[in-house]
């Protein structure tokens, strides 16, 4: 027999005693496990495939359970929150400030339905499955092996006296975006299976905003495709305490109709996440206002969506509480940062504090827009006007401690500063307070919408471009409240909505 003949056979047979103790190991580990799934399962044999899949449940449904034995001991904890998405960006400390929750979040996240199931099952056996157990779920998930039935739905059933708030997955647009066309409408098919079933037990509460534009459609809310900022998500779970967005029997049809229109209509090529906005980093977008621009910051600023989808530089001058005429001793005005804007200088002022944002904003922007090339300025004033009953106009039409005349002042001031910007005069948003502004305040004979058609005369009398925000907007006295966060300010969907009228202006 020759050598090579020889090496062949002796190689061939260490390759054969290696398998067989590959084989014999597996069968160690996995017999156990495989008989016992084939006895449950009344003789139905598994492939290797789902032996694995139960080996990688027993390792993953262990760790979960090392994490959870630390609420046997610890009884503070009245709520216990689990999810199939990342929920890092929730912090516990709103729910215990706003409910008086003292919740107990888990860092793992589950994978499929089968390990939530299983973590649910594992409270029981340890009797300490809190008063209120917050479940994030995700349907896209959920196994068609490991059916809802006969998995979580059965444990709910088997615990009535605890109360399930269930948070279904929001993924962003993008994710929606990457999804085949008949992938994405299978996806929303789950959901509305899985809500179905929900929503008919007692102690179920289901929480769903895959509908809401405001959250979906603006990428900057998300840190990856479902899991959101900590911004976004503590906003979230202020809508979620105070029980807006459930998801019921009665809307759960209409909900998830809207969900499919908004997804679609966002999926389309023409929608303003591809390019059909001008992405020009040589532009820039100055905002100089009250609290419509001043209050807000991030992904859920009308400035911070307006930035996200247009690439452009953005400055921020708005500050909440101010006016555009001035002379009142105790009112921050238009003319106060104007004079700022001048003098580049972002020392303090009388009602417009050194250091706020919008004056160190303001102290620098001759600097960094020189005469205005590829400006634009938006300006937004006249709730404050109104409130602190300051006058429409006056004999003079240039009068300071009038609306009119401030904004005359204001407007040519701008003009002289940056003679090759542009301005965009928005009026002030619809409200609510001083029953719907009909109600003139003080001495001032003028009611709320007085100050808003005085916007539209300014901007036909200088020949600049208007958004009409109290009319166009599409909040009215029937729907305020879902539009208005308070009796005055645009809550997230009204400002997501004044971005849009923005981008269909700069495009």
């Amino acid at each position: 027999m020759s050598r090579k003949r020889r090496n062949r056979i002796k190689w061939a047979a260490i390759a054969t005693i290696l398998l067989s103790g590959a084989v014999l190991l597996f069968a160690i580990i996995a017999e156990p496990r495989i008989y016992r799934t084939v006895r449950e399962e009344q003789g139905t044999a598994h492939s290797i495939r789902a032996v694995m899949a139960d080996l990688r449940y027993e390792r993953r449904i262990k760790l979960i359970r090392e994490e959870l034995d630390g609420l046997k001991e610890n009884k503070q904890y009245t709520a216990l929150f689990l999810s199939m998405y990342s929920v890092r960006s929730w912090d516990p400390y709103w729910l215990s400030y706003w409910r008086g929750l003292e919740t107990f979040k888990t860092e793992m996240v589950m994978e499929n339905g089968r390990e939530l199931a299983g973590t649910v099952a594992y409270l029981q056996e340890l009797g300490t499955i809190p008063d209120i157990l917050l479940l994030g779920l995700d349907p896209e998930c959920l196994e068609p092996e490991y059916p809802l039935e006969d998995s979580l739905l059965r444990l709910i059933r088997e615990t009535p006296e605890t109360e399930y708030e269930i948070l279904l997955a929001d993924p962003s647009i993008s994710y929606w975006r990457t999804k085949a066309e008949e992938e994405w409408g299978e996806i929303l098919d789950r959901y509305e299976r899985t809500a179905k079933l929900l929503t008919q037990e007692e102690n179920v509460k289901l929480f769903f905003a895959c509908d809401r534009e405001w959250l979906v459609c603006n990428n900057g809310n998300f840190e990856e495709d479902k899991a959101l900022t900590e911004e976004v998500a503590t906003t979230l779970l202020a809508y979620y305490t105070r029980g807006e967005y459930d998801l019921t029997e009665e809307n759960l049809e209409q909900r998830m109709g809207d969900a499919r229109k908004l997804i679609a209509d966002w999926r389309a090529e023409d929608r303003m996440l591809d390019g059909a906005i001008d992405r020009r980093s040589d532009r820039t977008l100055v905002f100089i206002g009250d609290s419509t621009f001043g209050n807000f910051s991030g992904s859920l600023a009308i400035t911070g969506v307006v930035e996200a989808f247009t690439g452009a530089r953005v400055l921020n001058c708005g500050y909440g509480g101010m006016a555009a005429a001035y002379g009142d001793s105790e009112l921050a005005s238009m003319g106060e940062l104007l004079k700022v804007i001048e003098r580049g200088d972002g020392g303090a002022t009388a009602f417009l504090p050194d250091g706020s944002p919008a004056v160190s904003t303001a102290a620098g922007l001759r600097q960094a827009v020189g005469q205005g090339e590829n400006t634009v300025f938006f300006l937004v004033f006249g709730i404050n006007d109104y409130i602190n009953a300051i006058p429409l106009s006056r004999e003079d039409p240039y009068a300071v401690d009038s609306y009119m005349g401030a904004m005359r002042v204001g407007i040519e001031s701008l003009q002289s500063m940056f003679p090759r910007g542009k301005i965009v005069l928005q009026t002030p948003n619809f409200i609510r307070y001083n029953d719907f502004g009909s109600i003139p305040v003080g001495e001032a004979e003028n009611v709320f919408e007085d100050y808003v058609d005085a916007v539209g005369e300014l901007a036909e009398e200088y020949g600049l471009t208007l958004l009409d925000f109290y009319r166009e907007l599409g909040i009215d006295r029937d729907n305020y409240r879902e539009r208005l966060q308070d009796e005055i300010h645009p809550n997230e969907t009204s400002r997501f909505d004044m971005a849009m009228r923005i981008l269909e202006l700069l495009r």
